[in-house]
């Protein structure tokens, strides 16, 4: 391969014998290239000394200079990077114009040409790592001093909502470009990972024992974090420019953590061509689905949302940490495993000899029957007296289904526009990864493959353990714009599904729930007198409300499989195309741009962006913030040894009434900006009479209430602490305050 600076000798060769200036150039690049830091650094300053704006340094190209800048930038040696992006090659432009324009040069080097520099290519990843960290740190040094456009723009609320004129594009061009290359840099981080996250899983799969790889993963986050994070002001720094400094630092370091970036890759279609989510690694045609938007006059370029990069690096986290876990090891190395972790060892190592994987849908089926087997026998050998069998498969079965969820929940991401419903047969097709690996699933993609999976682990455990679940009928959910999955068993109770998250109500919860859906009929509505229609009835209104509460909504359910009928890939995907692809709960009256009711069952995915929207603005502020910051007050207080009733008391008292104010607030903002709206639609589909197919019902919202978790994990824990006399343990920790629960920004 020929060196990066062969258009400098080419020049040296055209121009004898005026060359000094082109042979201290190659002197630079030739130190540069054998990783001599020293040399380059002499070099440099021997070529700074120089005039770049005249030939002939001026006449080598602006692509060499930024071969160069992006080679000494993943070397990490920011002192002589910074120099040469500034040193003046041309006098064109203003120096924030020039300094951006090197900066557009380097990013394209490292994004269309990484391997020129040492990365993607195959070889020491952790040390492309670390290169590609040094590219993102060198941009990353740069932004704390580029000037800001003002808060307006920024932010166009920060001035009440004043428009303002923009600045001049050339005020703004180098700070748009510096985030341009933290987002291509973070991109190639990422993309490093998951290639040693491939490693290390691969690892963890030929021996459960062998984290090796997840623990140096860990470290790489640990460092990544580090740089991305703001830092502590030390103490007695309280006045001065390095107190100042270090305020930018944090604002600048919390602008980026709080900047989206696109995750999914993908390709508009036009003409014949269909829109397609790529892989968001190469080679990225490697895995692909069409996409379409729900919304029918968006149709040309449906909008991909993207991620904060702070979220993504919780992501990652939590990705360590499932996938730890699921082979028996604790986050920390330090700490010896939990009964929980020795657990999944000991299933790993008994059922699959120690070599476990996860990864396709029979796969999956395996680990879950083995897990109910295992947890079944554990509840049996831990219960006094004659077991009550079908308790402890409740409980058994309970945990396996959680762990479905959690798996899901860890491999998956919503693709939030709709995937194509046409074949490939969602169970066998590989579908693309969005930046933090995970596949990319619409609800249809959920329900069928969650479908599949409990159904089969189902028949298992019943040709096992002498029908324990009992009889077992699993029906599509139809909502608008979304399906889920309802699963009834006879002895289990249901589990309701809606994309990756799967939930177990048991019988007698149910019963308890259905007194209350009973007493809370509309005087209007008549329940169906055959008991079976009326149960199927309720379980719909279950699942529905599982889905969207405080919300009137069509709805309609199929049966998945006929009596007797086999769970296989071929019969699931069958009964997907035939009963939900084929179904419609409206009238073709919502598709026609001259009817009123044009759009209508789009409503209701707005309505759902809208509570999106309101979610990530209060519920992410009440539990990771307020709530958070409470604990923070009290901890010491209310964890303390030795501390007097009456001190306590008061204590608990102040610290759960300012828990019960951020309460309030939650609440209220949901009353004042969401359930106007949902009454709203609600009373809309209800007033149109040619909304919805002949057939096609509609729950009433108001038979059951739904709480959101983190408001429900609050109010649980008020309960608790209230009754008299409890005082906290030393190491108590609410769940706002643990890290594994911090909630992240729905995309």
């Amino acid at each position: 391969m020929p060196a990066f600076y062969r258009e400098v000798d080419d020049a040296i060769a055209r121009n004898p014998p005026d060359v000094d200036d082109l042979l201290a150039l190659r002197a630079l690049c030739v130190a540069v290239e054998a990783g001599d830091r020293a040399a380059a650094s002499a070099g440099l300053r021997d070529l700074l000394g120089r005039r770049g704006v005249e030939d002939p340094l001026h006449a080598i190209s602006s692509e060499l200079y930024c071969a160069l800048l992006a080679r000494i930038l993943v070397l990490g040696w920011f002192d002589e990077f910074d120099l040469l992006i500034a040193w003046p090659q041309t006098l064109f432009g203003t120096r924030d114009e020039r300094i951006a324009r090197n900066w557009d040069g380097v990013v394209t080097v490292l994004v269309q040409q990484p391997q020129s520099v040492g990365l993607l290519t195959g070889s020491d990843r952790e040390a492309q790592w670390r290169r590609a960290v040094n590219a993102l740190e060198g941009a990353l040094r740069h932004f704390e001093t580029v000037r800001l456009p003002p808060a307006s723009i920024l932010s166009p609320l920060a001035d009440g909502g004043v428009y303002h004129e923009p600045p001049a594009y050339r005020d703004v061009m180098l700070y748009q470009q510096l985030l341009e290359a933290v987002e291509a840099f973070y991109r190639i981080v990422q993309t490093l990972f998951q290639q040693l996250f491939d490693i290390a899983l691969a690892r963890l799969e030929q021996d459960h024992r062998d984290a090796v790889g997840m623990r140096k993963l860990q470290a790489l986050q640990l460092g990544l974090w580090v740089l991305l994070s703001p830092k502590d002001i030390p103490k007695g720094m309280t006045q001065g420019t390095a107190r100042d400094a270090l305020t930018r630092h944090n604002d600048r370091r919390t602008m980026i953590l709080n900047r989206p970036i696109r995750v999914a890759e993908f390709r508009y279609g036009n003409g014949r061509q269909r829109h397609r989510f790529l892989d968001a690694f190469p080679a990225y045609d490697a895995r692909s689905v069409v996409f379409n938007s729900l919304d029918r006059d968006d149709t040309e370029r449906p909008h991909v949302r993207g991620e904060k990069i702070g979220s993504l690096q919780v992501s990652r986290d939590r990705q360590l940490a499932y996938f730890l876990f699921a082979y028996g090891h604790p986050w920390d190395a330090a700490e010896p495993p939990a009964p929980a972790h020795l657990f999944r060892s000991a299933l790993i190592a008994g059922r699959f000899r120690g070599r476990l994987r996860v990864v396709d849908n029979d796969e999956v089926v395996d680990f879950l029957v083995a897990l109910f087997d295992d947890m079944l026998r554990d509840l049996v050998r831990q219960a006094s007296g004659t077991p009550d069998m079908a308790k402890l498969g409740l409980s058994a079965w309970r945990e396996t289904v959680d762990a479905a969820s959690a798996y899901f929940g860890q491999v998956t991401a919503h693709s939030r526009l709709n995937l194509t419903e046409d074949p490939p047969n969602y169970l066998t097709h590989t579908f693309p990864r969005n930046l933090a690996g995970r596949l990319l699933h619409d609800c249809g993609v959920h329900a069928v493959r969650l479908a599949y999976i409990l159904l089969t682990v189902l028949g298992r455990i019943n040709a096992v353990h002498d029908n324990i679940a009992g009889a077992v009928q699993a029906r599509w959910v139809r909502l608008p714009l979304h399906v889920g999955m309802l699963i009834q068993t006879e002895r289990f109770g249901v589990v309701v599904q809606h994309n990756e998250y799967s939930a177990v109500t048991g019988n007698d919860e149910l019963a308890t729930t259905r007194a209350a859906w009973t007493l809370a009929r509309p005087a209007q509505e008549a329940d169906p007198a055959d008991p079976g229609e009326a149960t199927l009835k309720f379980l719909e209104d279950l699942t529905a409300n599982g889905f969207s509460s405080d919300l009137d909504m069509p709805i309609a359910s199929a049966p998945i499989l006929a009596p007797g009928e086999p769970v296989t890939v071929a019969s699931i995907w069958n009964s997907y195309q035939g009963k939900v692809v084929r179904s419609q709960l409206f009238t073709r009256l919502v598709g026609a741009s001259n009817a009123p009711q044009y759009q209508f069952d789009v409503r209701y995915l707005r309505l759902s962006e809208q509570e999106r929207d309101w979610y990530n603005e209060h519920v992410l502020r009440f539990w990771n913030v307020e709530c958070f910051a409470i604990w923070q007050t009290w901890s010491s207080t209310l964890t303390r040894a030795r501390i007097s009733d009456k001190e306590y008391e008061q204590a608990k008292r102040a610290y759960a009434k300012e828990l019960n104010q951020a309460l309030d607030r939650v609440q209220d903002s949901y009353e004042a900006i969401i359930r106007p709206k949902k009454d709203e639609l609600s009373r809309d589909l209800l007033a149109d009479g040619k909304l919805l197919l002949k057939g096609v019902r509609i729950v009433s919202a108001v038979r059951l209430e739904t709480v959101l978790p983190s408001v429900e994990k609050v109010v649980d824990h008020l309960n608790e602490l209230s009754a008299p006399g409890v005082r906290l343990k030393p190491d108590f920790v609410p769940p706002f305050a643990r890290k594994e629960e911090v909630l992240l920004e729905v995309p």
